[in-house]
């Protein structure tokens, strides 16, 4: 059976990080694990496991029960660390070079002399608002609250 990229690298930071594996190999680990859970979340959970500083499968295995029950993995790693942790990481194969294709030109149908180009239609001026000096009831309150706020923080700092 051929192996994720994630179960490949779960496996790789198992082992170069010294995860106590208990009476099993990481391959055995996460293949047991990878039935149950999406090979990304095996990946995830031993980041999150070496984040947390818990090296141990267990420490592994709770983290992917939890998120089981929670149906979503959850992570409290950046990728700052992610990158810092994976980076150069042996045992992993090389990543290919992708080059990217170059579609290739096709030859445009020439303009039809019948089609009429679009005339846009002008849009009408934006109104700008300006609002009414309304002295009302509740500018005259909130005048009266600020003036009182401003009144008590000079109070305050003479005080001090």
């Amino acid at each position: 059976m051929a192996r994720d990229i994630a179960e490949i690298e779960a496996i790789a930071l198992l082992e170069y990080y010294s995860f106590d594996l208990g009476d099993e190999t990481a391959e055995a680990f996460v293949d047991r694990w990878s039935e149950c859970v999406p090979a990304s979340w095996l990946r995830l959970a031993v980041l999150e496991a070496l984040y947390q500083g818990r090296y141990k499968t267990v420490s592994v295995a709770q983290l992917l029960r939890l998120w089981q029950r929670r149906d979503r993995p959850y992570q409290h790693f950046n990728y700052e660390f992610e990158r810092l942790v994976c980076d150069r990481l042996p045992g992993m194969p090389e990543p290919e070079e992708e080059t990217p294709e170059i579609p290739v030109a096709t030859e445009l149908d020439p303009p039809n002399p019948r089609d009429k180009p679009r005339r846009q239609t002008p849009q009408p001026e934006i109104d700008r608002f300006t609002p009414s000096i309304d002295r009302s009831e509740l500018y005259s309150k909130l005048q009266n609250l600020a003036h009182r706020e401003q009144t008590e923080d000079s109070q305050e700092s003479i005080e001090e």
